[in-house]
């Protein structure tokens, strides 16, 4: 089976995939279509300019994907240069010259083009980098100034906007698309190279879960962590926090979704339902999104008991949350008293709790829910990361959270 692979030098899990995707080959019989693209053009179609997404995110947003692009390398035993993370080579040349390569050139090439700038660090927007590395690859240099290797690019880009892609790496296996080098698992099961999963042993440990159930990503993550915890043996906190207000405490727009480019809207639904699949889970999308959630999270530290109703009754029964008749009538479901509930929710000592959960989520370095902190050291973001969590909770220490750098 085939994985067409849309890919810029630029972009670090690009480098990443391309690593995995050739042992995907040695090793599954499957066959990889390289498709270049430049990414700032990509960004041009899509959002009007050619800045990337990146340099709009918040300080700890771009912490956070720093630290988890790290962590996925190590994971991976491949090595990043931090450095180029935060800023990047200009790669058009380079993609230029990738276009206008053989077939039987490209993989040499992408390979040492891969290698220099993020293993060694190399600027490969100086032509002459890009000239010695064209020779090592034996690649004519030359191929970079003609029109109409010039052009193939742009047609590639145009053409990869036009089936939907909006960034790299992006994967294509007949008509689903996958976006990241984190939804490789859904590639892998789609050839048919699922890997198997982690023996699980009783490890111990501690996992604090910060979330909100504005949120449908923790949601997800809901559905998972108390069977996730048992099965490692390790202690599960629940701390609720207000979204909104980590948000604007960080600098982040209140609805994310709403800065999104259209196309990056529609991938992140069918994600959403991705996730939903895989772990066999009840889910649609709340029709009365942006949720406000602050009754429902005092409610779920007065009675934690409540939390999985609340989650269930927003991202499964798509019922508004927001509304006290409806919160009500959820606790009166559990068997509880609203008046009572509702009443305990609203004394100082729940709001003061949800209040410091927040502000504990921004001094750990949060950037959004799901978070995860295992065993007061590692902070984690995203419902597609237990995988991490798991060697977390085995033992392993990242390099880059050996020491605290928040």
């Amino acid at each position: 089976m085939d994985v067409e692979f849309y890919f810029d030098i630029a972009c670090p899990e690009a480098y990443l995939a391309f690593n995995r995707l050739e042992n995907l080959e040695k090793n599954a019989g499957t066959r990889v279509l390289y498709k270049p693209v430049s990414l700032p053009s990509l960004y041009r179609i899509w959002t009007g300019h050619e800045e990337a997404p990146r340099a709009r995110l918040s300080a700890a947003r771009r912490r956070m994907d720093q630290r988890d692009l790290l962590r996925q390398a190590e994971s991976a035993d491949l090595y990043l240069k931090e450095e180029m993370i935060q800023n990047p080579p200009d790669t058009l040349d380079a993609m230029r010259l990738i276009i206008g390569a053989s077939l039987e050139q490209r993989a040499t090439l992408m390979r040492n083009l891969f290698q220099v700038v993020w293993v060694d660090g190399e600027d490969v927007g100086n032509r002459g980098v890009l000239e010695w590395i064209a020779e090592v690859s034996e690649v004519d240099p030359g191929l970079i100034d003609r029109p109409e290797v010039r052009k193939a690019l742009d047609l590639a880009t145009d053409a990869a906007a036009n089936s939907g892609v909006f960034g790299v790496p992006t994967f294509r296996v007949n008509d689903r698309l996958w976006w990241g080098f984190d939804r490789m698992n859904f590639v892998e099961h789609a050839v048919g190279a699922a890997s198997e999963g982690a023996v699980v042993r009783q490890s111990g440990g501690q996992i604090e879960f910060f979330h909100d159930f504005a949120s449908p990503f923790s949601y997800l993550a809901a559905t998972q962590i108390e069977a996730f915890a048992k099965h490692h043996g390790a202690t599960l906190i629940w701390r609720p926090i207000l979204l909104g207000g980590l948000f604007k405490r960080i600098h982040t727009p209140l609805v994310p979704l709403s800065v999104m480019s259209r196309p990056r809207r529609e991938y992140m639904a069918r994600d959403l339902m991705d996730w939903a699949e895989a772990w066999n889970v009840p889910f649609q999308f709340n029709s009365e999104f942006p949720l406000n959630t602050l009754q429902a999270l005092r409610i779920a530290l007065a009675a934690p008991q409540l939390t999985l109703p609340l989650y269930r009754a927003a991202w499964a029964d798509n019922r508004d949350i927001s509304n006290p008749d409806v919160i009500a009538q959820i606790v009166r479901e559990a068997g509880m008293d609203p008046t009572e509930v509702l009443a305990r929710a609203g004394a100082d000592d729940f709001k003061n709790a949800l209040r410091a959960n927040t502000e504990m989520a921004e001094a750990i370095g949060a950037c959004g829910v799901p978070t995860f902190r295992v065993n007061d050291r590692v902070v984690i973001w995203g419902q597609d990361r237990f995988d991490t969590m798991h060697r977390v909770l085995e033992g392993w220490v990242p390099a880059v959270d050996a020491t605290p750098r928040i």
